[in-house]
């Protein structure tokens, strides 16, 4: 009886658990969305100048502020054409841009200013290590960390933003971790219930087998 209470308890903690998790995901995931800037257009200034014209208003950046640029390719829903999606890090904040953006050809410009060779990962040269390219990609990810919020963004809300990512990243361990718990007492009893009952059902084969015996 009390082990059965405990594992109702558990259960119902489990899943208030769980239940608060999933709402502040949907909660952060709502304030990432409020507070997203999105890129309109990209204009050049001068030779290594451009300007990222955001619905916040026009950041400047230059080569040199290119830390990182992530390509990937994928294929349009509609019509199955591929589709190139570029990620360019900056010390003023990302920007996200894709094949299909009307100003995709500007963007590309400034991508090749940096990229010379196309790689699906360019990292800025002047990280300071001279290790591996493992290592090199290391120093290069925990340099761009502070800057992983979308250019143009206040610098009032950049710690709000982080705040929410945090959030969500804790809801996420916190609620795999309850549904861990939720889950794995459940496998581990149903594994026991059945060997008890491979149990019983050889110790009914003995005990039919020594009636045998007896009755022969």
């Amino acid at each position: 009886m009390l082990y059965k209470r405990g594992r109702i308890d558990r259960e119902r903690i489990s899943g208030v658990i769980i239940f608060i998790s999933l709402f502040a995901i949907l909660f952060s995931m709502a304030g990432v969305r409020f507070l997203d800037v999105k890129v309109t257009n990209i204009e050049l200034i001068d030779r290594g100048l451009y300007s990222i014209i955001t619905d916040k208003g026009p950041v400047n950046i230059e080569q040199d502020d290119i830390l990182r640029i992530e390509r990937t390719y994928t294929k349009s829903a509609i019509t199955g054409s591929p589709v190139e999606l570029d990620k360019i890090y900056t010390t003023k904040g990302f920007i996200y841009i894709s094949s299909l953006d009307p100003f995709y050809k500007m963007g590309k410009q400034l991508i090749n200013s940096v990229d010379f060779e196309g790689k699906p990962i360019w990292i800025y040269n002047g990280t300071g290590s001279d290790g591996s390219l493992d290592q090199k990609q290391r120093v290069n990810l925990e340099l761009i960390q502070p800057f992983s919020y979308a250019i143009g963004t206040s610098s009032k809300l950049v710690s709000v933003v982080f705040s929410i990512l945090s959030l969500q990243y804790l809801s996420l361990a916190i609620g795999g971790l309850a549904l861990m718990i939720l889950i794995f007492p459940l496998r581990l009893e149903s594994t026991l219930n059945s060997q008890s009952l491979i149990l019983q059902d050889a110790e009914y084969s003995s005990d039919d087998e020594q009636l045998d015996a007896v009755a022969k």
